[in-house]
């Protein structure tokens, strides 16, 4: 119980660091002055009118700021096609003459490719959610007020983010609740992560839809089908399939991962209605085991199911891109609408570029041309600190290992287990069976290794590095950062976790006041806290309001430090391996910070105190067992009953 609320603690820390940073953002950042934004926001205002957008849809400033046709000219997109064909039919020296269009529309030339709706090849997703607070706004004559409200829904969609990273660790990982925290709060400090969700992008959405979908998989897997477990796998396949192209290339590796789990659960004797479900990571009671073709009947018609459920949710979409622009994503078109000037190159030379990985990398923090000074500095400390403490995980294992054994105790890998109390009970290798750990870990590296195809492919196709394709890997990502950190001398008591997300994200909030200052020459001489103030005045607050606004969310940040020091300060001590050299006088091999949760042997996973005791209902289980609800209890038991605040 305890694990439990200091892990809900820790990911609530992890949402206070990402939403402060980001409503800094959200107010800083002039409306549409990146790029994209407002196409981005034109397609979901199209949507909040009953409108499904296309590429050759003219963009209409509907919100102040924004630039485009008037908020009431509607234009067809084959009345654009039309005039496009018409002006480059034309003379050149016939400038005069005016083009197709509707009157409200008139002009001497077709339009330009940044003057229309180019981000019309995504699903509608995304865009059904943006349009409400938007469309609420112009109904009640605030259309600004709309605009940032859609942002900050956005931002929410952020912090579930770090809801779905925390449970996807905790599938992954189940004895380590302290990398679900390290995870979650170092993917919300990271500068190229907050900069997509404090401003109208759909990146934060496809991050949260494939990495929920991808957790609630794998608790399908460990666990067994439920009937929440299987209502949130037939919802968030097909909702991740709907957000982006990336989320349909997770979605069909998902599908058929549905049927292998359900399939290796039948025939365990632990389905839906058979046996008894285990506490995540622990052994399942089976019942009485079907014949193998059963499962695999099971299995079979599971993953149809589910892949019936996503074709139907978004598969119309795809199919529409294909008979609009000639493939399912609309790529060529997007290509010929934005020609780079790069040459293709094979796969392989993308891969073995040094350029191409360090550009991408720096991309994570932020825009890398202003990625200079001190925050450079720190981009290439965390990146040797995980390093380094990912090649000393293994010498710390091994060490464990070697004292275990002459300990007289068994290795981690044993099928024995050791208890608080030194009671041995048969809880499995590393709290389950290695087959369903290795399963889990290559589903979830599988979905990493996807985006980092995509990217590889965009880039290899002539397109620019852009380090936001690739953050549907950032999950994993961050679990590699913080496997790091729990290698670092003092990780028992989570500081070298503590001391990188707050690099992260001091990081990151210098980059944004350097986009502020890149936007507004104005602000170039002024200080962080300046261009901070400056900029909120400029766009939401009046100067003294600023001065507060500033100060409250910085409050909050220290906050979310705090909190998020506390919990790993709690967690790490149980959790954390120590570097032993020789066996603790008096212990079995293993140390005991609480009583309850013990450090195994090999250095990596963690037994439960108690024969046969799990997690329980951990933050993996918010995607596949219950919605509202995190790791079994509300966020007032951690901050008081209901009422006490």
């Amino acid at each position: 119980m305890a694990t439990r609320r200091w892990l809900l603690l820790g990911v609530v820390a992890a949402g206070l660091t990402l939403s402060s940073v980001g409503l800094l953002g959200v107010l800083a950042t002039e409306p549409f002055a990146s790029a994209d934004e407002a196409q981005h926001t034109a397609y979901a205002v199209e949507v909040g009118e009953g409108r499904l957008p296309e590429l050759d849809t003219p963009v209409r400033a509907t919100i102040p700021g924004m630039s485009g046709l008037p908020a009431d000219c509607r234009v067809d997109p084959a009345d654009v096609r039309r005039a496009a064909v018409e002006a480059a039919d034309r003379p050149a020296d016939d400038r005069q003459a005016q083009v197709s269009l509707p009157a409200c529309a008139a002009r001497d030339r077709g339009f330009a490719s940044f003057e229309v709706i180019y981000t019309a090849n995504h699903p509608p997703l995304f865009y059904l959610l943006e349009s409400v607070p938007l469309r609420i706004g112009r109904s009640a004559g605030h259309p600004l007020a709309g605009f940032y409200a859609a942002r900050i829904l956005n931002l929410a969609v952020g912090f579930a983010a770090l809801v779905a990273t925390a449970s996807l660790v905790r599938v992954l990982v189940p004895g380590r609740p302290d990398l679900a925290v390290a995870a979650a709060a170092i993917t919300g400090a990271m500068g190229g992560f907050v900069a997509v969700t404090a401003q109208v992008y759909n990146d934060a959405l496809a991050v949260t839809l494939i990495t929920a979908a991808t957790a609630a998989t794998l608790v399908l897997l460990r666990r067994g089908p439920s009937a929440r477990t299987l209502l949130a796998v037939a919802v968030l396949v097909p909702a991740a399939a709907l957000s982006r192209a990336s989320g349909a290339i997770a979605a069909s590796l998902l599908v058929p991962m549905v049927g292998v789990a359900v399939g290796l659960a039948f025939a365990r004797g632990t389905g839906l209605g058979v046996g008894r479900r285990p506490a995540l990571g622990g052994r399942p009671e089976p019942g009485r085991r079907p014949a193998l073709w059963r499962s695999a009947l099971v299995g079979l018609a599971a993953a149809v199911t589910t892949g019936l459920l996503t074709v139907a949710a978004a598969g119309w979409f795809y199919l529409r891109n294909e008979r609009l622009y000639g493939d399912l994503t609309a790529t060529g078109r997007i290509a010929s609408m934005f020609p780079t000037g790069f040459e293709e190159r094979s796969a392989w030379q993308v891969v073995t570029s040094e350029d191409f990985w360090w550009l991408v990398y720096r991309g994570l923090f932020g825009r890398p041309k202003l990625l200079l000074g001190w925050p450079y500095r720190v981009a290439v400390g965390v990146g040797l600190l995980t390093l380094v403490g990912l090649l000393a995980a293994p010498v710390r294992a091994g060490l464990a290992r070697a004292v275990a054994r002459r300990a007289g105790h068994r290795a981690a890998g044993d099928a024995v287990g050791v208890t608080a109390d030194g009671a041995g009970c048969d809880v499995g290798p590393a709290r389950g069976t290695w087959v369903t750990d290795l399963m889990c870990w290559l589903v979830a590296g599988a979905q990493a290794l996807i985006a980092v195809a995509t990217l590889v492919g965009f880039v290899a196709a002539g397109g620019a590095s852009f380090a936001r394709y690739l953050l549907p890997a950032l999950p994993m990502l961050a679990v590699a950062v913080a496997a790091g950190c729990s290698a670092l001398p003092l990780a028992r008591r989570g500081l070298p976790t503590v001391l990188v997300v707050g690099a992260l994200w001091c990081t990151t909030i210098v980059m944004l006041s350097r986009e502020l200052a890149r936007h507004d020459p104005g602000l170039a001489d002024r200080d962080l806290h300046g261009r901070l103030r400056g900029a909120i005045a400029a766009t939401a607050f009046s100067p003294s309001g600023a001065s507060l606004v500033v100060g409250v969310l910085l409050a909050l940040a220290g906050l979310g430090i705090v909190l998020l020091t506390l919990s790993m300060s709690m967690l790490a001590p149980a959790a954390v391996p120590r570097w032993q050299v020789r066996p603790a006088r008096g212990s079995a091999g293993a140390d005991s910070g609480d009583g309850g949760m013990v450090p195994a042997a090999s250095g990596f996973g963690v037994v439960r105190g108690g024969c046969g005791e799990g997690d329980g209902q951990v933050v993996g289980e918010v995607v596949g067992e219950s919605v509202g609800e995190v790791v079994g209890e509300r966020v007032g038991e951690v901050v008081g009953p209901p009422g006490s605040a």
